[in-house]
């Protein structure tokens, strides 16, 4: 029954949904398009003969974390197609970007048994990986009642998605029951989970995040580029200011007044969050007075250049390269923070705010080691990057800590391909 309220409600909410993708699409026109794939119609076919493969993976973050675990998945499956579904265009063109042909790529269905079984009927997966926190239960059901077997590997759950679900227990009990196989992140999350589904059997692996590769060229690619940059033979101190959102950007730049005044050849690169929010930022940039330089433009990051702005898709580690001191966003507001990991396999000093309850652990870790610190207004974090710069062995030893947390955390890449073998040895 609580199914059944859930799928009811969803239904009522089609017409916001779509109103949704319409607002959104003001920003990326690609939210405009492909709709059809949204209520379970496939655009592009399955190739016959192949088993399929089907992995979810929400959005931005997801999808680069799945990106090795596909590469691994395809070496330990060379017969079968590989079907990625995301909910976001800047998913989508992370995954093709990276993968390109390797995969197939559809938006995920709308949660509704109509479009879900209009979906697998096309696509007959053999396996659904889900990938983090993405616990739907009709998708769940559906892939159940059609003998497909489920997965949720490098699943996390925070305090307040466990306060969340325990609220609607009788509806996600189920679907969390139904999953065949359940690998967590770290401890906290295993026993969040458990608080859900008491006699669950649920398994660590780690979090995938942390075997992400680093191209080996990046560095030698990123040395010419900031020798370029230099100014008088000498480079350029850079802060990075990544994943930011809606308010972020302002403490980050008057942080950045802060430090020019000390540092004049100082240089800012901040990356939105969200590609629907460029021109915004770009006009919050212009409008502060700064020598801007737009990345998709391929613009001169000249002398007198202030702020390099990162309106580019899929860029991020190369832009990380180019810095000395990373900010990660999501954290000066209540949003609960996003990635530290990119920059800690660059070997970055790190800072963030102090809402990163989605990355909790990994704070942690990285706090502890010395690699991150926390700042709460512009001065704090102005001071911590002038600190660093003003003092390179601490620069280097906070870089190094960073560096070796990330190194620490590998593996979970093998455990989950030989949790997956162990379960679905006969399926794929």
């Amino acid at each position: 029954m609580p199914r059944i309220i859930y799928t009811f409600f969803l239904i009522t909410l089609i017409p916001a949904y779509f109103l949704r993708l319409t607002w959104r699409g003001m920003g990326n026109s690609k939210y405009l398009s492909r709709w059809g794939e949204r209520l379970g119609r496939a655009n592009i076919r399955p190739t016959k003969g192949k088993s399929i493969v089907w992995v979810h993976a929400v959005s931005v973050g997801e999808v680069n974390a799945s990106i090795p675990l596909l590469r691994a998945l395809m070496g330990e499956y060379p017969g079968s197609e590989f079907l990625v579904t995301t909910s976001t265009p800047t998913g989508s063109d992370i995954l093709l970007s990276k993968l390109g042909n390797k995969v197939k790529h559809q938006y995920v269905p709308i949660d509704i048994p109509f479009c879900i079984n209009r979906f697998i009927n096309t696509w007959k997966p053999k396996v659904l990986i889900l990938l983090e926190t993405e616990i739907w239960p009709n998708i769940i059901h559906c892939c159940k009642q059609k003998g497909i077997s489920t997965a949720l590997v490098n699943a996390r759950l925070s305090e307040k998605s466990k306060l969340k679900y325990l609220r609607f227990r009788s509806l996600i009990q189920p679907a969390i029951s139904s999953l065949d196989l359940i690998l967590a992140q770290y401890q906290s999350d295993l026993e969040r989970f458990v608080e859900i589904v008491a006699d669950k059997e649920i398994k660590l692996c780690g979090n995938l995040k942390f075997d992400q590769d680093i191209p080996e060229e990046l560095e030698s690619i990123s040395d010419s580029i900031r020798n370029s940059w230099s100014t008088e033979g000498k480079r350029r101190p850079t802060l990075i200011a990544a994943s930011t959102h809606e308010g972020e950007e302002a403490i980050v730049l008057e942080a950045f007044k802060v430090i020019l005044d000390s540092l004049s050849d100082a240089l800012l690169i901040i990356v939105p969050r969200h590609l629907e929010r460029f021109s915004k930022v770009n006009a919050l940039i212009n409008n502060q007075g700064f020598n801007l330089s737009v990345r998709s433009r391929k613009e001169d990051v000249s002398k007198d250049v202030q702020v390099l702005l990162g309106d580019t898709m899929g860029e991020l580690n190369f832009l990380y390269s180019l810095s000395d001191v990373a900010f990660v966003g999501g954290s000066l507001i209540d949003h609960g923070g996003q990635n530290l990991l990119e920059p800690a396999a660059q070997g970055l000093p790190l800072c963030s705010g102090p809402s990163m309850r989605n990355f909790m652990e990994i704070s942690d870790q990285l706090q502890k080691a010395k690699g991150l610190r926390i700042v709460s207004n512009k001065d704090e974090l102005a001071y911590y990057f002038l600190d660093l710069i003003n003092d390179e062995h601490s620069l280097q030893r906070t870089g190094q800590a960073s560096k070796t947390v990330f190194m620490k955390n590998r593996g979970a890449i093998e455990i989950i391909i030989r949790n997956l073998r162990d379960s679905f040895i006969n399926i794929i």
